[in-house]
């Protein structure tokens, strides 16, 4: 880690809800590197408008010379890992298990990402829309979710998502989950054989410790869990894949005590 004096950290979740996950899986993402790499941080609300890139989650690094304002998950945790300020997960890795930890984290951000939104934006508008816009005035919130909501439909035509039936969607979303649930499940094998005690958390490459896929997997899961504008997923996970939840849960109990846990 660097010898220089750590900088204030501000993160911006999009949401003034201090001691509760958002929505956003990118958001936690972050969160789960910071606080296992024991890296102290602010939250705040901000806003997408404000942000670099228009988009949840963004930064301020303040030092005594300078401040910057980093967008994009990946882009932040790449830049904190560079400097040192947080550990570099995946250094260790064999290049296969970077391979399939590159394939994990692209399954979920570039193919479950579009599901959830399709679910989230179309299926349960009303909901998504409230929740997303809640800093937007009551009276313009309906011209605003309006085009956002187009703007989705059009993105997720393009994209090819919206181009299948729902009854596809839930498939294609059973179909990710069930890749990770067999995953964390030899894992929990492997680290009960290593000796691991009750309730402690295990990884999905099988590892003593957490890469970024895990980071990935927890900010998807935590997600899913709290999200109410996507019930199907919800009880999808509840009912059919404990063992994610488990996951979530043993995470959530060492490195977020401090947050409310989903019901």
């Amino acid at each position: 880690m660097s010898s220089n004096p750590q900088p204030e950290i501000t993160l911006y979740r999009g949401w003034d809800t201090p001691g509760q996950y958002v929505w956003s899986p990118f958001v936690t993402k972050v969160e789960f590197r910071l606080r296992t790499s024991v890296l102290p941080y602010t939250s705040a609300a901000g806003s997408p408008s404000s942000g670099p890139k228009g988009k949840i989650p963004y930064v301020d690094v303040e030092t005594d010379t300078s401040k910057d304002c980093l967008a994009d998950s990946s882009l932040i945790l790449r830049k904190f890992s560079d400097q040192g300020l947080i550990t570099d997960v995946n250094a260790k890795l064999s290049p296969k298990d970077r391979g399939i930890d590159l394939a994990i984290r692209a399954l979920l951000e570039d193919k479950l990402c579009f599901y959830l939104s399709h679910e989230r934006w179309v299926k349960n508008y009303y909901s998504m829309r409230d929740h997303a816009l809640h800093s937007i005035p009551y009276l313009i919130r309906p011209l605003i979710g309006l085009l956002a909501y187009r703007g989705n439909v059009q993105k997720l035509h393009g994209q090819g998502t919206g181009r299948f039936s729902d009854s596809e969607i839930r498939g294609f979303i059973e179909e990710v989950w069930t890749g990770i649930s067999d995953m964390l499940a030899e894992s929990r094998l492997q680290a009960k054989g290593r000796g691991a005690g009750e309730g402690e958390c295990y990884w999905v490459l099988g590892g003593e410790e957490p890469t970024e896929a895990d980071a990935t997997i927890f900010g998807y899961a935590t997600s899913v869990l709290v999200c109410k504008a996507g019930p199907e997923s919800t009880k999808l996970l509840k009912t059919k894949f404990p063992i994610v939840v488990d996951y979530a849960e043993r995470i959530h109990g060492r490195w977020f005590p401090d947050y409310e846990i989903w019901v």
